[in-house]
């Protein structure tokens, strides 16, 4: 029995289970949905700008176009130059340019006349465009035929050709004064006979005035005997600069440690300022080091190196002091100081046309804030040269002080913020097509100023195709910014003002959105063959009556013009 038992018990058990599942078991199965598998925790990226639903599209003479059709269904046919360039457009748009937000304007450049826009009021950084309100706010400021000035001023020299006292180098803060410059005053000087002044060379108080802007020196330092201390050498070498050499010379050729290090530091000597610097630790066997050090002491500098460019071309010379023109003037006499020698730069035109060829940022900066200062009788600033910048604007270009966001000369920076219609209003200003003044002088400065592409500047490398020599515009680049403004001229005399602004694209994808900016202008090309006017044809008319009087009769005209 109890045998029995324990098999009733597994009959029991049998029976409930088959009498609980196999009915279960009968009924449809509901669809379970597998757990989502979580991948693996990354660093978190930051990802473009996801596409848009619908993709902006290109309007056409200011007048908005539908959204594009959805995949799969039919898109109507461009049936007009505009509407096959707008959808080209459109393409490249959704194609290298999907990533970020580009704005695109264009104008008929004379007439002002809208041609195509997307994304025109977007405020976009356009990185070194912004070199076109400063370069047009210089001329403005100036002229283009404006030249910096340094000049040596004292009296004139006697028979034996001394000049008694000193002599003044007074400048007028231009950023291109450089070593040369100098060496050259001091040949004037000694043409003119000059063999001695009897008192120093004297410079203004102010760092930048008469001063050379880029002060630097460059160090450099080349291995000696394993051991030894390395040989220093300083140029331009002058009593400005003075030098403290510990280092020595490792046996081998790789320093593992540490390394040889060039310092510098401003140090008083004799109540004058001085450059010291300071070479320290190891360098490997064979290695030279070369460093470039700057020092603010400008107008110090400056008297340095003048002085010793004295002494190369054969006249003597006390020492260096700095002291107000008008103490300098008072302390002549009845001998009022003259211009002794003179240098002056480059036209200011040159100058632009170096800024916006080649993007020069601290020449954009430092052209802007000295013209603006010149101008004004005032001090350079950048505060005062963005305000002549977002005068100009206001005034030239119709841009509001709180439509544009600006902060330097040159565009080095991530604050600014200009949509493309207004960078067309600047360069359709500068270039002086909307007054109807294209050859005015500073309009003609400003137009030649800018890359021709494939030919110079960053556009050198650039546009090998058709469009060789036909586009002259500014460039802009910076981490995720990309940009092109300027002028498209066409092959029937035509020429178009645009601006392609790109923002927020992946760094990686800077030379695609380039090509993709030169696409855009080869559409716009074709646009023009499409539109240009076609070649004047006589018409045939029916032969009458008076046709047949009059046959022959065209053999005794003239040809017409250009025949």
């Amino acid at each position: 029995m109890k045998r029995l038992g324990g098999s009733v018990r597994w009959l029991v058990v049998l029976a409930v289970t088959f009498g609980i599942v196999a009915p279960s078991e009968a009924r449809p199965r509901p669809r379970t949905r597998a757990a989502a598998v979580r991948p693996p925790a990354t660093r978190a990226k930051v990802a473009p700008k996801p596409r848009p639903t619908v993709a902006p599209r290109t309007s056409i003479a200011g007048v908005a176009r539908p959204g594009r059709d959805l995949p799969g269904r039919r898109t109507s046919e461009a049936t007009s130059p505009a509407e096959r360039t707008a959808d080209a457009i459109d393409a490249i748009l959704r194609g290298p340019l999907r990533f970020g937000t580009t704005g695109l304007y264009v104008v008929d450049a004379a007439s002002g006349a809208e041609l195509f826009a997307v994304h025109a009021d977007d405020p976009l950084n356009p990185a070194s465009n912004v070199k076109l309100v400063s370069t047009a706010t210089a001329l403005a400021a100036v002229g283009p035929d404006f030249r910096y000035t340094t000049s040596v001023l004292g009296v004139l020299p006697d028979s034996a050709g001394a000049i008694a006292g000193g002599v003044y180098l007074h400048g007028s803060f231009d950023p291109t004064l450089a070593v040369g410059h100098l060496d050259a005053l001091a040949g004037d000087l000694a043409a003119r006979g000059v063999t001695e002044i009897q008192g120093d060379v004297v410079i203004g108080g102010q760092p930048t005035r008469d001063g050379i802007y880029r002060a630097r020196v460059r160090v450099e330092v080349v291995a000696g005997a394993p051991g030894t201390a390395p040989t220093v050498t300083v140029g331009p070498d002058t009593a400005f600069v003075e030098v403290v050499n510990t280092a020595t010379t490792s046996k081998r050729a790789k320093v593992r440690r540490g390394g040889v290090t060039i310092g510098s530091q401003m140090v008083t000597v004799d109540g004058q300022p001085r450059l010291r610097i300071t070479v320290a630790g190891a360098i490997g066997k064979g290695r030279t080091v070369a460093r470039l050090v700057t020092t603010k002491e400008r107008n110090w500098f400056t008297a340095h190196l003048f002085r010793a460019a004295l002494g190369r071309a054969g006249i003597a010379v006390g020492g260096v002091r700095t002291d107000a023109l008008e103490d300098f003037v008072a302390a002549s006499g009845v001998r009022l100081p003259v211009p002794l020698a003179t240098h002056r730069s480059a036209p200011l035109a040159e100058l632009i046309a170096q800024i916006n060829k080649r993007s020069i940022n601290w020449l954009s900066d430092r052209v802007l804030t000295t013209t603006v200062a010149l101008s004004r009788g005032e001090l350079p600033s950048m505060t005062d040269g963005v305000d002549a910048m977002y005068a100009w604007l206001d005034t030239r270009a119709a841009v509001a002080k709180d439509g544009a966001v600006l902060d330097t000369g040159s565009g080095l920076s991530y604050r600014t913020e200009l949509s493309p219609r207004q960078l067309v209003r600047i360069v359709r200003a500068a270039a002086g097509y909307d007054a109807g003044a294209p050859d005015d002088a500073a309009a003609t400065a400003f137009r030649r100023s800018l890359a021709v592409a494939g030919v110079d500047g960053t556009l050198r490398g650039r546009f090998r195709s058709p469009l060789r020599g036909r586009v002259e515009a500014k460039t802009g680049t910076l981490t995720g910014v990309i940009a092109l403004s300027g002028l498209l001229h066409g092959g029937d005399g035509r020429t178009l003002a645009f601006a392609l602004v790109s923002n927020g694209h992946p760094p990686r994808r800077k030379l695609a959105v380039r090509a993709a900016h030169e696409q855009i202008l080869a559409e716009l090309d074709r646009y023009l063959g499409a539109v240009a006017p076609a070649p004047a044809v006589d018409a045939v008319a029916p032969t009458s009556e008076l046709d047949r009087a009059t046959d022959g009769l065209a053999d005794d005209l003239e040809p017409a013009s250009g025949e």
